[in-house]
């Protein structure tokens, strides 16, 4: 597998696998018209463009051959207040090619973040995740995260609890 950072130039393709993934993930459990709204607001070229130009956000793309299988978004500058750290980093998004899953890909793509988390000198690496999407629970949970905390997450209109799950920076260079 290999792992490339997301430049402004792939803006497009990441725009098409995000929304693509996201919506085979929720869409199906979520009101139709809400989950119109979200996609329509944070999947649009524009919003993407955005969010790569971020300075304290990345993107990186995880290939098997040529396939692109998975992505994942960081932010460097949210910091939740339950942590009591600016050192922090969030994993505001990893999906997988549904096809892909339960392959390693997932927690392969989760070493990234890992590792980038190390480098920025963060002492938490954290996430939020649907308390209504079990099996990413368990995934996380097996990937050593816990829970410290819920927060809502908003689409549309229906607002949805997520789940705080964090990892202590330390533990995961201990793991290697």
């Amino acid at each position: 597998m290999t792992i490339t950072r997301v430049q402004t130039a792939d803006a497009e393709l990441l725009r098409s696998f995000a929304e693509r993934t996201f919506r085979v993930a929720y869409e199906a459990n979520n009101n139709p018209h809400d989950f119109k709204a979200y996609c329509e607001k944070y999947f649009s070229l524009e919003q993407i463009k955005a969010e790569i130009a971020h300075p304290f956000s990345a993107f990186w793309f995880a290939y098997i051959g040529e396939q692109l299988v998975a992505y994942l978004k960081l932010n460097f500058d949210h910091h939740p207040p339950e942590l009591n750290s600016r050192h922090t980093v969030q994993v505001e998004r990893i999906y997988v090619e549904q096809a892909m899953q339960r392959r390693g890909i997932g927690e392969k793509v989760l070493r990234v973040a890992h590792e980038q988390a190390a480098i920025a000198g963060a002492e938490w690496l954290w996430l939020s995740v649907w308390q209504a999407n079990p099996p990413a629970v368990r995934f996380y949970e097996r990937c050593g995260y816990q829970i410290f905390g819920t927060e809502t997450f908003v689409v549309g209109t229906d607002p949805q609890l997520d789940w705080l799950m964090k990892k202590e920076v330390s533990l995961m260079r201990d793991e290697e």
